[in-house]
């Protein structure tokens, strides 16, 4: 009897037995995927963190660096992207990034005043109006969510995102939140920056 158990278990366990190329072919491929997710993932997050970095530090002509060469940048006081929001080519960038020239950015939420002024004020007091280098880093996702269209994703199809989000306070029922939002694209091998946008509670 036990001779027979013997023999019908290993019967049982040839029948089951599995081909390991087959087996292993889609791990790898699927290890493969996420690996290639991962590593774009680490580029843009890397880029986001050299960004604030800049930004914090006030060094703005560094920004140029990170700027598409052919599309140059484009600037959204919220997260509802215009063709009439303020762009720069990378040339004119360079230009005006440390000079006093005023230019009109857009209008203020709720005031409806026009937003005019330099290209490093703007940096100052309303693109980093907040220590965005505490904040929370969502790739490819938006956190921050209020009463305003965020149309980021339809204005660029084709772009990676990165918000830095900071959560609002007990204070003011969490309506204080605030986040800026990095838009990259891609060329050949390297990811360069299309668009910067804040966004937050609007009335």
């Amino acid at each position: 009897m036990k001779i027979n158990a013997v023999i019908f278990l290993a019967i049982i366990m040839g029948c089951n037995k599995v081909d390991p190329n087959t087996a292993i072919i889609p791990k790898v491929k699927t290890e493969h995927l996420a690996e290639d997710e991962n590593s774009e993932e680490k580029t843009i997050i890397n880029l986001n963190n050299e960004i604030i970095d800049v930004l914090k530090n006030k060094d703005y002509t560094k920004l140029s660096n990170y700027i598409h060469p052919e599309k140059g940048i484009h600037f959204s006081m919220y997260s509802f992207v215009s063709d009439n929001d303020k762009s720069f080519s990378k040339a004119d960038f360079e230009k005006y990034v440390d000079s006093d020239e005023k230019f009109t950015f857009g209008h203020k939420d709720g005031s409806g005043a026009i937003y005019i002024v330099s290209l490093k004020d703007y940096f100052k007091d309303w693109v980093f109006k907040k220590d965005f280098s505490k904040a929370k880093i969502n790739y490819a996702n938006f956190e921050g969510k209020g009463n305003s269209l965020n149309n980021i994703k339809e204005k660029y199809p084709n772009a990676v995102t990165v918000e830095n989000y900071l959560a609002g306070t007990v204070e003011y029922s969490y309506m204080d939140w605030n986040s800026l939002i990095f838009i990259f694209e891609k060329i050949d091998d390297q990811y360069y920056l299309v668009s910067m946008a804040n966004n937050q509670w609007t009335v």
